[in-house]
């Protein structure tokens, strides 16, 4: 609640909250307070976006998207709606590269002047700092919103960040020295964590047998296989297939109808396991995922924590194993060196 207070003060906020902390919450409620007000939500991902929505729409909260997929009948709609003195849309999601496009722009420039504009609020904030500066530009362009939009509060939200990626996101947002941070502990105490060496294991068919062994040994449990490479991803959910669990492989080289299809059977029940690359972990809201595996090594503590935090959201007892051999971890520990030089 303290971060809503900040919010409806008219102060921007950085939020560190762990995974199912209820961080879709601060920015949902200081909309939902205001007769007149709406707040825009930037997601990362699209497909994050649409289960945001559909969340939002369950609960009977008048949510509403924005992106490449978008159709232009829907576009004019949402432009005269959030255009009006009392917009029927409470959330609008968009993404980045759309926040970029003039026709929301400008819709949102007058929504703003009339103030009906109550927030923008940053999802998976941390995005910000690792994408920002390598495959997403769109990520930097978000410093306009504070030139473009001066009176309305920004909201960064994150399960984790570091010293540095916080610094990161503050300067890229030009959240000024009032902007207020708040940071919940990271601690899960309902997950187990394990970090089981290839070299102890064995060879690469060792390492399969433990892994079929570990799932085997809570039969029907959800869970995910996070791998490094689309191949490895493809090459694991077949041997799981083969060995009778029901595995299905996620990740940007399936076409959109095939992720899609893959997200919802394992989200609603119809398969347990999915052997993805990390963009699936990203948003990720399913309360009884019973474990998560790293194949290989994640690629930070930070990574790790973001992704482990995928289980054990409604609270019960939980699994984090992770598969790692001692050239990841020197890999590891160079790209850490060569981050502080």
């Amino acid at each position: 609640m303290e971060a809503v207070k900040a919010i409806l003060q008219g102060l921007d906020v950085l939020l560190v909250l762990p995974t199912g902390g209820g961080k879709s919450l601060t920015y949902q409620l200081p909309a939902l307070t205001s007769p007149s007000g709406f707040a825009v939500v930037i997601s990362p991902l699209i497909a994050l976006a649409k289960d945001q929505v559909e969340d939002c729409l369950d609960r009977d909260i008048d949510a509403a998207l924005w992106n490449s997929e978008t159709d232009e009948v829907v576009k004019t709609r949402l432009v005269q709606d959030i255009s009006c003195s009392e917009p029927a849309t409470k959330v609008l999601y968009t993404t980045p590269e759309s926040l970029a496009m003039p026709r929301l722009l400008d819709a949102l420039k007058e929504a703003a002047a009339a103030g009906c504009l109550t927030l923008f609020g940053v999802d998976e904030a941390h995005c910000v700092s690792q994408w920002g500066h390598d495959f997403r530009p769109a990520y930097l362009a978000l410093a306009s919103l504070r030139s473009n939009f001066p009176d309305v509060p920004i909201l960064a939200l994150t399960a984790s960040c570091t010293p540095a990626v916080r610094h990161s996101i503050l300067d890229v947002l030009c959240m000024g020295a009032s902007a207020v941070k708040l940071q919940a502990s990271a601690n899960r105490p309902n997950i187990a964590y394990e970090v089981r060496y290839k070299e102890l294991v064995g060879s690469q068919d060792d390492l399969l047998r433990d892994l079929l062994e570990f799932i085997r040994a809570a039969p029907g449990a959800c869970g995910i296989v996070f791998a490094r490479l689309r191949k490895t991803c493809d090459w694991l959910a077949g041997m799981l297939c083969d060995a009778d669990i029901d595995a299905a492989a996620y990740h940007a080289g399936r076409d959109a109808a095939q992720r899609l299809r893959t997200q919802r059977d394992w989200t609603q029940g119809a398969t347990n396991v999915v052997v993805a690359t990390v963009a699936f972990g990203m948003g990720i809201d399913k309360a009884d995922v019973r474990w998560v595996v790293h194949w290989d090594a994640p690629g930070s503590l930070e990574a790790l924590y973001q992704e482990s935090g995928r289980a054990g959201r409604d609270g019960l007892p939980s699994r984090s194993i992770v598969y790692v051999s001692h050239a990841e971890l020197q890999q590891m520990r160079s790209l850490e060196r060569g981050e502080r030089r």
